[in-house]
């Protein structure tokens, strides 16, 4: 595979996680705000991405795949792309974590709300101390 193609298939594959990486902003703005779940228009925005991802998938397989030696030329690009998935990686932990939350009961999420201040000191006197002698 040609350099210049190898370049443009990285080039995409950036442009492609920088799109998902404003998605997922927007689905964690939507949960923080709403304290709900996406609606279905969102999730089939979010879902329209899938063929495009499966896409940039197969490409990238492509470069894996081609026995000759990587460009070095393209470490830049390489590492921007990693860089770019990592972020993703971490947002969608992030999202999950609010989906979890938005999607449970209501006496769940107020048993899992913040404590009020002295509440975990006052828990932890209900049961004292032992001294060892």
């Amino acid at each position: 595979m040609e350099s210049e193609q190898i370049e443009q298939i990285l080039k995409e594959h950036i442009r492609l996680c920088s799109d998902m990486h404003e998605l997922f902003i927007e689905e964690g703005r939507i949960m923080r705000t709403t304290g709900s779940p996406p609606d279905e228009v969102f999730l089939k925005q979010k879902e329209s991405f899938l063929p495009v991802l499966e896409k940039g998938l197969e490409f990238l397989q492509r470069i894996n795949e081609d026995p000759t030696a990587f460009p070095r030329g393209l470490d830049s690009l390489v590492e921007e792309a990693r860089a770019q998935v990592m972020k993703l990686m971490l947002l969608d932990r992030e999202n999950e974590r609010l989906l979890l939350k938005t999607s449970l009961p209501p006496k769940m999420k107020q048993a899992l709300g913040k404590a009020a201040a002295g509440q975990v000191a006052k828990a932890y006197g209900k049961y004292g101390t032992t001294k060892a002698e």
